[in-house]
């Protein structure tokens, strides 16, 4: 009896160990979606005077391990609005206007993190691509851009939490920070680069996960 009551004991802990959750950072694949906010502004030259304005992204996106501990890799697609508000020209005079440009945005990030059970913490950076699906501009803007470029070539990184909720699914939340790197918009003698934050809200699928 002492034998088979060790053997009970010792199936318990067995099984509830694989009941744990397993630790966050050591996942394997994850596919889901995501949504969020942006805060956007342009970044003129010559220099005018702008503000931010928001809009919204969502899209889908997919992580995976890499054989380097702690090292994911992340790609992602969606659609991003970004843009700004003007309130002077390049020569100082008033202006009243806003450009608002929706976007087929793609990432592929390398991410870092390191978790304690189920919660994790990381940081992602690595290249965007912007492709151009429509532009509004106010009038008077209108007049100054001669070429809305259809590709954007930008700069990614941001920083965030996460939990595992089950063994099926993750939250993430996440802030981060995209700088165009090459002009959104041309006109005679000026270039516009876009520049936003973003606010993101992640849920995912683990691969093979149940419960």
């Amino acid at each position: 009896m002492r034998a088979s009551a060790k053997s009970t004991v010792l199936t318990a802990t067995l099984l509830a160990g694989g009941a744990a959750p397993a630790d966050a950072q050591n996942l394997g694949r994850l596919t889901g979606g995501f949504a969020g906010r942006t805060d956007s502004e342009m970044l003129w030259s010559p220099p005018v005077e702008t503000s931010p304005r928001s809009g919204f992204l969502a899209g889908a996106f997919v992580d995976v391990p890499t054989p380097v501990s702690h090292l994911r890799m992340r790609a992602e697609g969606g659609l991003t609005q970004r843009g700004g508000f003007v309130s002077t020209d390049t020569r100082g005079n008033a202006v009243d206007g806003e450009v608002r440009g929706d976007y087929l945005s793609l990432y592929i990030e390398a991410k870092v993190g390191a978790s304690l059970g189920p919660v994790h913490v990381f940081a992602a950076a690595g290249p965007a691509i912007d492709y151009l699906l429509r532009s509004r501009e106010d009038p008077i803007l209108a007049q100054v851009f001669i070429e809305k470029r259809g590709t954007v070539l930008g700069a990614a990184a941001g920083a965030g939490l996460g939990l595992r909720v089950t063994r099926t699914w993750v939250v993430e939340a996440e802030t981060r920070w995209v700088r165009g790197l090459t002009v959104a918009y041309t006109g005679s003698g000026l270039r516009v680069r876009n520049r936003s934050r973003e606010w993101v809200l992640r849920l995912s699928r683990v691969a093979g996960g149940s419960g």
